[in-house]
């Protein structure tokens, strides 16, 4: 065979041909023809090792591809699937050292679909979710949102413009506060056990009750076994008192929604809660029904399933554990480095000491309480007769005991 039925170089001619048939006619150049492989190297300008590699692929062909390789008859176009086995594989790499393992993007990948955090966020929760650090760093995380060109999840207005609640440059630190409560047993947020373990253990409270300032973050908590406006009111009351204690002088105003743990949306009801708060310069109003007026605490509410009660869960078993693990997430949020609206990579006792307060710490060392434990239990609320004042009944009763000696 000369060199003249070579048209071209093996490289060009994989372009011309595809890969396959031209390995096809390196095949049969050596298997039919019988010229050595060195020489078919020399022929269609490409290495001997490529020739070999070919002939190796070959070993392994089955019976009938290896018939038509061993002589030169027309091959129908319904078999050419028969040499598939000449095609390369992928050289993509097995493995990178640099790229996390299989199973921990899969895991990376199922936990974007929940959540529809950027990679910064991820990063976070990751850590804060306990899972190694060595393992899942920014950088293989970021290659993964990269590799599978993975978003953040927005949520836009009807024309597309993106506005704040608060004009967070002008308002000043608890100048607005926004106040809400939330449910701990909830299936769709916790894990089974963590579930059962607050439904069914006695001494642990089932709802959180939330004070959040609108322009620092910073975060007031209390629990609870049960809902009603009288805790609604007098936690509400704490709170204020704790900050006027602390120096803080600002006219505070409070906003939460219709619920019956509030004002219930009663105009009248909201108004002898604005007669009580007076004396503290402090103003109450309610949502009005929208709901998209509570976004920044409840955007808080998910922190705390996510950052709390699913890492910390199973270290509560008593209430005495779980007064000592609420009390460290209360000091642990107010210090926890966030980018919130406002805050943008620095914490909000930070926030709070950028604009002047000197006792900073102090504020967000807010101490941990089940109302219950400062409140008279009022269970029996509903079996009071309507007309009864419920201050009234409960002082009655104090004062009853106090002369019993109880």
């Amino acid at each position: 065979m000369s060199s003249t039925l070579i048209l071209m170089p093996y490289r060009e001619n994989c372009k011309m041909e595809g890969e396959i048939l031209t390995k096809l006619k390196i095949a049969r150049m050596h298997l039919a023809s019988h010229v050595k492989q060195k020489e078919i190297a020399r022929l269609w300008k490409c290495s001997k090792n490529t020739v070999g590699a070919i002939m190796k692929s070959c070993r392994s062909a089955p019976d009938e591809a290896l018939a038509y390789l061993k002589n030169t008859t027309h091959i129908p176009i319904d078999d050419l699937p028969l040499f598939n086995f000449l095609k390369h594989g992928s050289r993509k790499p097995k493995s990178n050292k640099r790229c996390l393992p299989k199973t921990a993007e899969k895991l990376l990948l199922e936990k974007h679909d929940d959540l529809h955090y950027g990679f910064k966020r991820m990063c976070k929760h990751l850590k804060r979710a306990g899972f190694d650090v060595e393992v899942y760093t920014p950088s293989k995380i970021k290659g993964v949102y990269k590799r599978n060109k993975l978003g953040i999840k927005k949520v836009r207005t009807a024309n597309g413009e993106r506005r704040a609640l608060y004009d967070y440059d002008k308002i000043a630190a608890f100048e607005f506060l926004n106040y809400d409560t939330k449910k701990v047993t909830d299936m769709h947020a916790l894990p089974m056990d963590i579930y059962l373990k607050f439904k069914f253990q006695k001494d642990l409270p089932i709802y959180q009750w939330t004070i959040v300032d609108v322009k620092t973050k910073i975060r007031f908590l209390a629990w609870s076994h049960s809902l009603n406006s009288f805790f609604g009111l007098k936690f509400l009351e704490f709170v204020i008192v704790w900050l006027r204690a602390h120096q803080v002088q600002t006219k505070i105003n409070v906003q939460f929604d219709g619920g019956s743990e509030f004002c219930s949306a009663s105009k009248k009801k909201t108004v002898s809660w604005n007669q009580h708060f007076e004396k503290y310069d402090v103003f109450v109003y309610d949502t009005g029904g929208a709901k998209w007026k509570q976004n920044i605490i409840e955007r808080t509410h998910r922190i705390d399933d996510e950052e709390f009660y699913c890492p910390r869960g199973e270290f509560i078993n008593s209430k005495q554990d779980f007064l000592i693990e609420a009390q460290g997430w209360i000091i642990y949020y107010n210090n926890r480095i966030s980018d919130s609206i406002g805050l943008e990579g620095i914490s909000p006792k930070e926030k709070l000491q950028e604009l002047g307060y000197t006792n900073a710490d102090a504020i967000c060392n807010f101490p941990c309480f089940i109302l219950e434990d400062y409140w008279r239990p009022i269970s029996d609320f509903f079996e009071i007769e309507k007309s009864q004042n419920v201050l009234t009944y409960y002082q009655g009763n104090y004062m009853r005991e106090l002369h019993a000696g109880k």
